[in-house]
């Protein structure tokens, strides 16, 4: 089983090989209380027969997320598919066309293309009673208790974040342990008049994955509670797109599931799809018999 820990980029990025120790992948380990290998990934130009046929023998009963043609090939090898995972979507903040015009009925008036957005989304309104913080203002056990609410029994993203926070994931982001250092600037939490948390945004700098995200400001969670005033999130998430891009940012990303109703907000602030990303398991269960 050469699988091994990228010596560049430290202990959560992976490398695949076969027996030979030809390298043909990579893939990101975020702690989870199950076995996941993200964003794997074969190398350029190494067959992808070859590669899934060794990332099914040697990652059984792994849950990966992957891109489109490596998921055919692992499908071809075994894998099942779980879901279309993710839409990774970015904004460009720099020297775009200032607004959209109006498309008439059913279109939002605000609707952004690219490019600097108003100065005012840096400012959001919020209803009497509620205090916008910084999310170092918060301890742990009040974002997880505050993201267990939002992301309840029905929504799509329920089985994902109850997994992530019973492996510590909430902990290793906000510790710069997954994907960058915290953005402090742009994320904000939202606590009502009883100092209980109602929404929260986190970004972080990412360095990114490549072409397809070469790094820069990601917002990784955006959540409200339920009661919640509406237009809460979109209002958070206004503030996080205006504050990157007075800091100098060329872009802002975030993903987003394809059955998640934040997925219209993203659109109609502006966001493109970038790229996506496939769920699937493979067959088999880890570890993997000696």
């Amino acid at each position: 089983m050469p699988i091994w820990a990228d010596p560049a980029r430290g202990e959560r990025v992976r490398l695949l090989a076969d027996d030979d120790l030809t390298l043909l992948g990579m893939f990101v380990s975020p702690p989870s209380a199950r076995p996941t290998a993200a964003d794997l990934r074969a190398v350029p130009g190494t067959d992808l027969e070859r590669f899934a046929a060794v990332a099914v023998r040697d990652m059984p009963g792994v849950r990966v997320t992957t891109q489109p043609a490596e998921a055919a090939a692992l499908l071809a090898a075994g894998a099942t598919l779980d879901r279309t995972l993710v839409h990774m979507v970015r904004r460009g903040l720099q020297d775009g066309p200032a607004k959209r015009e109006d498309q008439g009925p059913g279109v939002p008036a605000e609707r952004e293309a690219e490019g600097p957005p108003p100065l005012q989304w840096a400012a959001p309104h919020l209803a009497a009673g509620l205090d916008l913080v910084g999310v170092e203002a918060a301890d742990h056990d009040e974002l997880a208790a505050a993201q267990r609410l939002a992301y309840g029994p029905g929504h799509p993203d329920h089985e994902a974040v109850t997994l992530a926070q019973a492996s510590g994931m909430l902990e290793a982001l906000l510790a710069g342990d997954l994907l960058g250092p915290v953005y402090a600037d742009a994320s904000s939490l939202v606590r009502n008049d009883e100092g209980r948390a109602v929404a929260c945004l986190v970004a972080t700098l990412w360095e990114g994955i490549g072409e397809e995200w070469p790094g820069g400001p990601w917002v990784v969670d955006l959540f409200k509670a339920p009661g919640a005033p509406t237009g809460l999130g979109r209002s958070l998430l206004k503030r996080a797109v205006a504050v990157c891009a007075l800091d100098g940012h060329d872009a802002v990303g975030l993903s987003v599931n394809a059955a998640n109703p934040a997925r219209r907000l993203c659109d109609d602030l502006g966001f493109c799809d970038a790229f996506s990303r496939v769920s699937l398991d493979l067959p088999g269960a880890w570890p993997a018999p000696a």
